[in-house]
């Protein structure tokens, strides 16, 4: 009695626990004009967390039935300037952030789909090698955030996978959950939704992809993190955007002096305006000891392309691997003009931080 007791109340023999928590210590200074002012407000200190625990369950061994659960407090990275790509505030609450099964149709077929489900999610390939210890947001676009605009919510895709050949296609609505056709949901008018779709040839150690995604819905698609002002913008105009990305990226066979190499562009268009964006990032692996990295990218987060100029952003981390499952990575970022409404002698911003990851 007490074995079948056990047995009915033990964790489910499918289903795989995977965590994550970030320990995030960083600062940030700007200099010239608006640096008082945007200090005023973002010039402290912070020591904020992430936490995700992934539950991952199979019923079949080829399916999956994926659920994360996070919470944090990264309330507000110094203005929203320095986004972080694994930056979230729930208000020190438990929140369900992914929900979706995946299942394969014959030998190359894959459907993804569920309540709570993110873009890449449904993508074969992610087209980029860079970088391993996830930092500043834009470089984790794939040099294209209107492309790849990570959109989460309710949705579904499917995509075709031939040895190195894909192609995928998926749509997402962020407010699909509700059921007034004017204020959201599935198809409808009111629907807040991202269409993409991927074409890409990644062979073991390299790769090509080129996206397209349809977006519509009065919210803003880009944020301070991924893109300027005038960028934003653009992405809220009127009902549609439409955005294109071209990503490549190669890793040598072995680690060394030569880098992995990550490069891509994006555009986007909304009534009758246009935005753009590229970035390259090169990842040293075995960085001065075994199971280190070190990385750099620079690039331009998304831009009005007959605006008044765009500014650069820079970053250099380096990652210690202390065991295999902590990390810690200091990482500097510089902002040259963000704002671009400033002159030249508008604020440029530096931030540093330090990242302590565990898994488990």
């Amino acid at each position: 009695a007490r074995v079948g007791e056990l047995e009915a109340t033990q964790f489910s023999t499918t289903t795989k626990l995977k965590g994550k928590a970030d320990w995030v210590f960083g600062a940030a200074k700007a200099h010239g004009k608006g640096s008082d002012a945007f200090e005023a407000a973002n010039g402290g200190t912070s020591f904020s967390y992430n936490l995700a625990l992934n539950l991952e369950t199979s019923f079949t061994g080829k399916d999956l039935l994926y659920t994360r659960l996070r919470a944090g407090n990264v309330a507000n990275v110094y203005g929203d300037l320095f986004s972080q790509e694994y930056a979230i505030d729930t208000g020190n609450t438990v929140i369900v952030n992914r929900l979706y099964y995946s299942f394969p149709i014959g030998e190359n077929f894959t459907v993804v789909g569920g309540p709570i489900v993110r873009m890449d999610d449904m993508l074969p390939v992610w087209p980029s090698a860079y970088p391993s210890a996830m930092t500043y947001d834009f470089f984790t676009y794939a040099g294209a955030p209107g492309a790849y605009n990570l959109w989460l919510g309710a949705g579904a895709g499917v995509y075709w996978k031939s040895d190195d050949f894909s192609i995928s296609t998926s749509y997402v609505s962020s407010n699909g959950n509700l059921s007034d056709p004017n204020e959201g949901g599935i198809g409808t008018n009111g629907a807040d939704f991202s269409a993409t779709t991927q074409i890409a040839y990644a062979p073991e150690n390299w790769g090509i992809a080129a996206a397209y995604t349809k977006a519509s819905g009065n919210s803003d698609k880009l944020y301070i993190g991924n893109a300027n002002p005038d960028g934003i913008a653009i992405s809220g105009l009127g009902s549609q955007t439409n955005s294109w990305g071209l990503s490549a990226w190669w890793m040598p066979e072995e680690s060394g002096w030569i880098p992995s190499i990550s490069s891509g562009v994006g555009m986007t268009y909304a009534d009758d305006e246009e935005s753009a964006s590229w970035y390259v990032g090169l990842e040293w692996t075995d960085a001065f000891m075994e199971g280190n990295s070190l990385g750099m990218a620079v690039g331009q987060p998304t831009f009005e392309t007959d605006g008044e100029g765009a500014g650069y952003a820079w970053e250099f981390f380096y990652k210690f691997q202390v065991t295999d499952n902590i990390s810690v990575t200091p990482a500097i970022t510089y902002l040259a003009k963000p704002f671009p409404s400033q002159d030249s002698d508008g604020m440029n911003a530096l931030s540093g931080l330090i990242k302590t990851q565990f898994k488990f």
